[in-house]
């Protein structure tokens, strides 16, 4: 439930992650957010990932088609960013990245495009800022003399290579190239830019850079008590008192992950009446305060967690949360944690997303700090350098050539 992810830093691979969730505002895409992994990146791990079936989806032919004429696309510049040309073989890449990835990953394809009033027109100023989010990485390089070096080519080399080794002929290895909608230029173009990027995130953004915290100075953040809390939570949501029905959920259920189980209690809680989640949500509340008196007795608190808590994340990180002011919690829950002093227990915050939560606040270990202050810092740094990104993009001079103002739909291929 509190599973990290990577909002968008506008760039490639940013390691910063922002926890979302029961907990969390689930609110990634309102500031244009990409995955983990770059457009790049991405490219580089469709064809390492090739193998010699031969048997992947093929794109068609690329092709530009302008007012019923096929263009010729070589050397073709769409549009110019940032000072940089972007070539048609690099838009048509950005281009499908985008529709492929994001639009997919909701359910839309290009017909839904094509059928909603201004979809295209959204999916090019889509494309135009995925390009963008991505060129921030030369304009980082260039601001900061960072530069590829003979070692860094060889090693692209090494990974074209290997992505040719990993097929069994030259020509799967183009064909798998066409499937992830490239050409041999704009693979290695995609390389270099992935380690460029890296450079740059282990030079500037991360190891005490340029825009990275310092961890003297981090140190002393986060036993700030108005700056961080620590916390460990028992989440009792409505759903947990849903009776599930399914006979072949309830076979497999006692063997269940902890997400498995609240995602078929949730399952069975959508399928009741309003009536009847009315209920669920009653007898959650009861537990609910039946906890709370347990814990306020003194009981174990960690036992505690154990025995009624829903959140898997507590699972997986019994130590307990991280909270910053940024941190992306729930209001209702952040707010309490700073409210708590060390050792105290919650009253019983409600979140109408997910029901009830008995919040204990805990003394920083800066034991733990110490182990993880290099994702801490970047949890911490994210966003500070989202701003810095985005006031890049927005200061991006845009030029576009007269063949993208003609794009229809129906134009790249």
């Amino acid at each position: 439930m509190f599973k990290k992810i990577s909002a968008i830093l506008l760039a490639l691979t940013l390691t910063a992650a922002s926890f979302t969730s029961c907990a969390g505002n689930n609110d990634s895409s309102s500031s244009g957010a990409s995955s983990q992994s770059g457009a790049s990146d991405q490219s580089a791990a469709d064809v390492s990932a090739a193998d010699d079936s031969g048997d992947s989806a093929v794109p068609a032919e690329p092709s530009l088609t302008i007012d019923g004429e096929k263009v010729d696309t070589d050397g073709l510049v769409m549009c110019t960013i940032d000072g940089i040309d972007v070539d048609f073989d690099t838009f048509r890449y950005y281009y499908y990245y985008v529709l492929n990835l994001y639009y997919q990953n909701y359910g839309a394809t290009i017909d839904d495009v094509r059928s909603t009033d201004g979809g295209f027109d959204m999916l090019l100023t889509d494309t135009v800022f995925q390009i963008k989010q991505e060129f921030v990485t030369y304009h980082l390089a260039e601001e900061n003399g960072i530069e590829l070096t003979d070692e860094d080519e060889k090693n692209v080399d090494d990974l074209i290579q290997q992505s040719k080794d990993s097929v069994s002929t030259e020509e799967q290895y183009l064909t798998q190239l066409k499937s992830s909608y490239l050409t041999e230029d704009l693979y290695r173009k995609m390389l270099e830019l992935s380690t460029l990027y890296n450079k740059i995130e282990s030079t500037l953004l991360t190891n005490e850079g340029k825009y990275a915290t310092k961890k003297d100075d981090f140190k002393k953040i986060v036993q700030d008590k108005e700056q961080y809390s620590r916390v460990v939570h028992i989440l009792i949501p409505y759903e947990c008192q849903a009776e599930i029905t399914d006979e072949d959920t309830l076979d497999s259920y006692d063997s269940m992950s902890l997400s498995d189980k609240l995602t078929a209690k949730k399952t069975a809680f959508n399928a009741l009446s309003e009536e009847d989640q009315e209920k669920c949500r009653d007898e959650a509340k009861k537990l609910a305060e039946e906890v709370k008196e347990k814990a306020d007795s003194g009981e174990d608190f960690s036992e505690l967690i154990k025995e009624y808590g829903w959140d898997p994340g507590m699972e997986q990180s019994p130590e307990g949360y991280y909270v910053n002011q940024d941190t992306s919690f729930v209001e209702e829950f952040k707010k309490a944690a700073f409210e708590l002093d060390e050792n105290e227990v919650s009253d019983l915050v409600e979140s109408e997303s997910y029901g009830w939560f008995i919040i204990k606040r805990l003394p920083v270990d800066m034991d733990y700090v110490e182990e993880n202050i290099d994702s801490m810092i970047s949890e911490y740094d994210y966003p500070k350098i989202t701003e810095l990104y985005t006031g890049i993009i927005d200061e991006m001079d845009v030029q576009y050539s007269d063949y993208f103002d003609k794009l229809t739909i129906d134009s790249i291929t």
